[in-house]
């Protein structure tokens, strides 16, 4: 029989002004949770926001990279024109990468 492991927790202190924190436990009452859970919620959106952000810009910074050694690219004349193709034709095919 499988054993499931507890996620592993850590205390952590975060200091807020009254105002902000009238503000959490009013938003938390409201919604019927506690005033921790709304912290945690808030911290795991920034988190996945801040992530998919630096995976967008580091996607962007391996293409920039990509270009300089290869020289591959669309242009934007095609992008649009692919564009234009993929409202009547959703399958269309996004152009192929030349020199």
């Amino acid at each position: 029989m499988p054993t499931f492991a507890k996620p592993r927790t850590a205390t952590v202190t975060l200091k807020l002004d009254a105002a902000f924190r009238d503000r959490i436990k009013s938003l938390a009452a409201t919604k019927k949770r506690s005033s921790h859970y709304l912290m945690k919620e808030a911290i795991e959106r920034y988190l996945s926001f801040e992530e998919a952000q630096q995976a967008v810009l580091q996607s962007v910074d391996d293409s920039i990279a990509h270009f300089e050694a290869t020289g591959l690219h669309i242009t934007h004349e095609e992008v649009q024109a692919w564009a234009k193709e993929i409202r009547a034709k959703p399958e269309a095919q996004l152009p192929k990468c030349h020199a």
